[in-house]
């Protein structure tokens, strides 16, 4: 059962309205799958656990950073939720310090700051997702599902190593290169300009992208997409200013083009 509503009131109103729905699915084995749930307030810690656990997931309660990154570098753990604002260390350099550890494990964070600073400073720590409060419990677990180990069939990615002029994608290192060198991506980041380079000159609708990269339907007002648009160009324009280029088509999507559009 959910726990009384003893603890801080106002964090029981984040994810209250949708508990109920949650409490009336059927149980969905994640085959033990282990969540790390990074949460000072013992209220949302424990709303967070029940409906992860009827979810079908293990749950590993942590409040604290510290405690997370030993249980996270020393256990079996698929993905990680933390908290933005804990106590002593916070949750950005939690996350920067879990990637640094275990740069595969996905970590997804939650905070009550929508700004575009607290986004962009989050995803630069390595996040891989980023949750604002008061959020649907819906919503998150489909994230979580999206952010866990898996390959989706079909999803069209290239070969090991693509060519397009004069860029090369590896896809195993996870690596951009080019005549004048070569720079990593992030995960998702590879993932991305892979969709992009499976198909040079294809206008991918936002919802498409975001539901074939992150596994989730697109949220109006949602910057993920934009920002690891704005990362890729940056890094495309810093190997070759004249190779291919991500264009933006106003209200619709994004393609590959071979040359930088003229402005």
């Amino acid at each position: 059962m959910a726990p009384e509503s003893g603890g801080p009131t106002g964090s029981v109103d984040l994810v209250r309205p949708v508990l109920d729905k949650v409490e009336k699915r059927p149980l969905q084995p994640v085959e033990g799958q282990t969540i790390v749930v990074v949460e000072d307030d013992a209220t949302l810690s424990e709303l967070l656990n029940y409906n992860l656990r009827q979810a079908g997931y293990l749950v590993v309660q942590e409040c604290g950073g510290r405690a997370a990154i030993k249980k996270a570098t020393e256990a079996e753990v698929d993905l990680v939720l933390l908290d933005v604002m804990l106590p002593g260390q916070d949750g950005v350099s939690v996350a920067r310090a879990l990637k640094a550890a275990r740069p595969r494990l996905p970590v997804i964070l939650l905070t009550a700051c929508d700004g575009k600073d607290a986004v962009l400073a989050g995803f630069q720590a390595g996040a891989d997702d980023y949750v604002t409060k008061p959020f649907d419990m819906d919503e998150l677990l489909a994230r979580i599902r999206a952010r866990l180990p898996r390959r989706i069939p079909g999803a069209g990615y290239p070969e090991p190593a693509t060519l397009l002029e004069g860029f090369e994608l590896d896809s195993t290192a996870h690596v951009l290169r080019s005549s004048a060198g070569e720079l990593c991506l992030r995960p998702k980041e590879h993932d991305l300009l892979a969709l992009l380079f499976s198909s040079p000159g294809h206008l991918f609708p936002r919802n498409e992208i975001v539901e074939r990269v992150w596994g989730h339907r697109y949220l109006p007002g949602s910057r993920t997409l934009d920002v690891h648009i704005g990362w890729l160009r940056e890094k495309m324009a810093l190997l070759d200013r004249e190779g291919p280029s991500i264009q933006t088509i106003r209200g619709v999507g994004y393609r590959l083009v071979a040359r930088s559009p003229d402005s």
